[in-house]
């Protein structure tokens, strides 16, 4: 199981110009410590994340050489797809190959309406503009004609450096949009939005059960991630101390938000069936670390356990949302889980057994002598 990093870039109340410098600090840190990929999500006119995400990874290509930088997600109705195109593509070859692309229609139409982007349209532009996006990541030539977007005949440049283009995902919490995103052959960062275990676990299997390989893209088989919150800390009760208030805060976050944003177009309408659970997850600490399938939070020992919770299901990543606090205890959660909890799950020998267990091993890979 790989660890990446969702981070939305939360405001903190610093300079823009000193909050973006720590944020770019972090991602160093986090490429020295084994993390697996960085991905940011891009919102608009809100606190509660970066408007310019590319321009952020394109500043992290120039601190970083390994971990993979990416998107979750690029809102593809609010750019021409052609332009998205040739960004997508310039920082795959900014990052020395190490995109990783997310891609969806916005999860506010609030948001994208300041862009002139209605709701109900959202899902329409992004149908068009993915299949666009796909068509000038992979082709010499893009030609399209659509109810939103008409392209003739054009060539791009730069292409991508990863052959034959980034891996594509994208971030679904409905049903709809797991079984779309396997029918396309596509990655999928899987939220059940704090529902619990056996909705994600269903979303899970819709996701699995509709995937087919696209067989000119560059995955051969399903890769299912999940966003999940953490707090971690020298023991149980510190960790809590410190992150369980930051944690349910954005669970009523959410709870404010999406009732008003499930009326405001048809196709946002499910978001409304999250609330309650939405709403018991910012009240009731054991429903959220327990119950909802969205949170980890103790001592390393503590989240190891609890993210093994999360291997069973069979998930190939998982995204730790670390954001909301001070910038130095951001810092010492990632050190904790670079230092105890990856190496945990990536190298399962590295597990202290017990000595006799040890030595009966070693017994067992001797040669066994024949009697004379």
């Amino acid at each position: 199981m790989l660890f990446a990093v969702f981070d939305h870039n939360d405001s903190t109340g610093l300079p823009a110009a000193r909050q973006l410098d720590e944020r770019l600090e972090l991602v160093a840190a986090y490429e020295r410590l084994g993390y697996y990929a960085y991905q940011l999500a891009e919102h608009h006119s809100t606190p509660l994340g970066i408007a310019t995400p590319h321009l952020m990874l394109a500043a992290a290509s120039q601190r970083t050489s390994t971990i993979r930088l990416g998107t979750l997600i690029s809102i593809l109705p609010l750019i021409h797809p052609m332009r998205m195109i040739e960004e997508a593509a310039t920082l795959d070859q900014l990052t020395g190959g190490r995109l990783v692309l997310g891609v969806g229609r916005g999860i506010s139409p609030i948001e994208t309406g300041f862009h002139g982007v209605p709701g109900d349209e959202a899902q329409g532009r992004f149908d068009e503009a993915f299949e666009i996006l796909r068509l000038g990541l992979s082709c010499d030539v893009v030609d399209f004609e659509g109810k939103y977007y008409q392209v003739p005949p054009r060539s791009l440049v730069p292409k991508p450096l990863q052959k034959p283009y980034p891996v594509l995902g994208v971030a679904a919490t409905s049903q709809n949009s797991h079984a779309w995103a396997g029918t396309e052959g596509l990655a999928v960062m899987s939220h059940a939005i704090y529902q619990g275990w056996e909705k994600q676990k269903d979303l899970l299997d819709t996701y699995w059960k509709n995937w087919k390989r696209d067989e000119t893209g560059p995955l051969h088989q399903p890769r299912a991630g999940m966003p999940l919150f953490i707090g971690i800390g020298k023991t149980d009760q510190e960790a809590k101390d410190d992150f369980a208030e930051p944690l349910m805060h954005y669970a009523r976050i959410s709870t404010d938000a999406y009732p008003r944003l499930a009326k405001l177009a048809g196709d946002y309408a499910y978001m409304a069936d999250s609330v309650p659970s939405m709403k018991r997850a910012g009240e009731d600490w054991d429903y959220l670390l327990n119950e909802s399938a969205t949170t980890v939070c103790g001592s390393p020992d503590t989240v190891i356990r609890q993210l093994e919770q999360y291997e069973k299901l069979g998930i190939d990543e998982v995204l730790l949302h670390m954001d909301s606090v001070p910038h130095e205890k951001i810092m010492s959660a990632i050190e904790m889980v670079g230092r105890y909890v990856i190496p945990h799950f990536s190298d399962r020998n590295n597990i202290v057994r017990p000595l006799e267990e040890v030595l009966d091993k070693i017994r067992a890979m001797r040669p066994q002598q024949t009697q004379g």
